[in-house]
């Protein structure tokens, strides 16, 4: 079958009219769409991004190609001679155009009074418009770039990505010579005004169980980030190709293999809902998870959504760490709030330690101290001197602070045994909006900021040795999820071992087993009971046999 390049070639030859061959490149486009599904069965992620980018890439040629011989005719000068380049920004540009992702393009000429260049760029545009290629396209004389950078730090980091498609390659070295000028204008402007950014969309989308995985915790715009400013300062094509003592080479094989699954579940996420989407929502799951290849089951899908939260976590992990060591001496003051402390060749025992004695308020620790965790000297299984030092941190008045530093530099499996399966473990009851690991510690955060007087009052009687046992109870509640059997009485040997190991009196353990048992029946009085029914509270009141309960 005569390939589209040669169909096209052949009317252009004809003298044919722009909307027949408009006409064609639309209906090839159209059977292109139709048979995604199909080629993302056989090559899905970071390849199929590619190979899609690369379709996209070659029908722009042929609008070029055909809109130059529709303006020159038969006197067609030589292409380097057309003051005109078409560059590809975005997602497009780093060549990982996803399905329904916009497709950014960036149109440059130089203003020359022998060509009619702004003539050609409506020609081109007009046909895109025919083709139903959806654009959204940027038009600047070349020596405009600059100033154009400067008015919005979105259009700076479009640029800085810019690649180039088709057209003068001569002025394709005007355009990287502004990108070079753009790159070294005020690089600390640009950095803090993206960090800014970055914190922002954290908060907007958080880690919950139906992740952004564009601008949310982990996406791609954290693994743009470290593109962005390794680009800006090093003026490297790709993150694996910084300095050596930025990206360790095992950190990038975890980063990339997490990045890779991402973009395997973005491409499906986008055949699945037929449109740009980038909100893994929970209806769209089970269609995502079994395009990609998981089983048409529960316990399926539950892996790979607990596989989608373990990868967005590795993700945002590695681009913290890269990032302190990108711009740690350039902009020292942008870690000012964190916690930093010589953590060099310490083992986990002693870091766990050292946060221990910060924790009487909270903090948010420095990248290098979780650098320092992911890759501290610790033995196979947890020795007497780690479970002391573990068993520290909830006498603690921020454990919250020492566990989150746990947590994000991915050792809570190791450290916190009872919660090996269940750290990242999803939980779609129509209740839970975080996965496990996340709601325990959010759990835990809130036993340590209580608003209400009255329960801060309750709280503040406790004993030390009381408020341990609570916190441990609270973090712990859901360590016996995703078995068969009930959660809480799975949960009540795992506590029990858990908290001998601790070395916590017998008494505050038999507590901590009913705690735990009765916990859902709390919740459940809670939320659907009459607490002012004498009848409810006696029969609630049944189930514990201690006043402390």
């Amino acid at each position: 079958m005569q390939s589209l390049q040669s169909q096209v070639e052949q009317l252009i030859h004809e003298n044919a009219p722009d909307f027949q061959i408009a006409q064609l490149i639309k209906r090839d486009i159209r059977s292109y769409f139709e048979t995604l599904e199909e080629t993302f069965s056989k090559s899905s992620g970071k390849d199929f991004l590619l190979k899609h980018t690369k379709k996209i890439d070659s029908i722009i040629e042929l609008v070029y190609k055909t809109a130059v011989r529709a303006m020159f005719g038969n006197y067609m000068p030589l292409k380097n001679s057309i003051p005109v380049t078409l560059a590809a920004l975005g997602s497009y540009g780093r060549e990982q155009l996803c399905v329904y992702s916009d497709i950014d393009l960036m149109i440059v000429y130089e203003e020359t009074s022998g060509y009619c260049t702004k003539e050609l760029i409506e020609k081109m545009l007009y046909m895109f418009w025919d083709i139903g290629l959806k654009l959204g396209h940027r038009v600047h004389e070349v020596s405009e770039l600059p100033e154009a950078a400067r008015s919005d730090m979105t259009i700076k980091s479009a640029i800085l990505e810019a690649r180039f498609i088709e057209g003068s390659k001569s002025l394709w070295a005007g355009v990287e010579n502004k990108i070079t000028v753009i790159r070294k204008e005020n690089p600390e402007k640009f950095i803090l005004e993206k960090l800014e950014e970055q914190r922002k969309l954290h908060l907007k989308f958080p880690l919950t169980m139906e992740p952004n995985l564009k601008e949310g915790f982990g996406g791609f715009r954290d693994a743009n980030l470290v593109f962005w400013i390794g680009k800006l300062l090093y003026n490297v094509p790709r993150i694996r190709e910084l300095p050596a003592d930025i990206i360790d080479e095992d950190d990038y094989r975890q980063f990339r293999m997490g990045l890779e699954f991402l973009f395997r579940i973005r491409s499906a996420l986008h055949l699945v809902a037929g449109k740009k989407e980038d909100r893994l929502r929970l209806e769209y799951i089970p269609e995502v998870a079994e395009l990609i290849g998981y089983d048409a089951t529960h316990t399926a899908h539950m892996r790979f959504a607990k596989k989608c939260i373990e990868s967005l976590r590795f993700v945002n992990l590695f681009a913290k760490i890269w990032l302190e060591r990108l711009i740690g001496e350039r902009l020292p003051n942008a870690y000012d709030e964190y916690l930093m402390f010589d953590s060099e060749d310490k083992s986990l025992s002693e870091l766990i330690h050292i946060l221990n004695q910060h924790a009487t308020t909270p903090y948010k620790v420095h990248p290098k101290v979780l650098q320092s965790l992911l890759h501290s000297s610790r033995p196979d299984r947890l020795d007497e001197e780690l479970y002391r030092s573990i068993g520290e941190i909830f006498e603690q008045d921020s454990a919250y602070s020492v566990l989150k530093s746990i947590f994000d530099a991915r050792l809570l499996k190791y450290t916190i045994p009872p919660l090996k399966k269940v750290v990242d473990l999803p939980q779609f009851d129509g209740y839970h909006t975080y996965s496990v690991g996340t709601h325990s510690l959010q759990s835990l955060y809130h036993i340590e900021n209580i608003k209400d007087p009255k329960l801060q009052e309750i709280y503040d009687s406790l004993s030390t040795d009381e408020k341990s046992l609570l916190k441990l109870v609270v973090f712990l509640h859901d360590a016996g999820k995703g078995r068969k059997r009930d959660h809480n009485l799975v949960g009540m040997p795992l506590f029990r071992l858990f908290a001998t190991n601790l070395q916590l009196d017998g008494k505050l353990i038999d507590i901590g087993e009913i705690l735990i048992q009765h916990h859902n029946l709390m919740s459940t009085t809670a939320q659907r009971e009459d607490l002012y029914n004498e009848k409810v509270i006696l029969q609630f009141a049944s189930r514990l046999n201690t006043k402390l309960l």
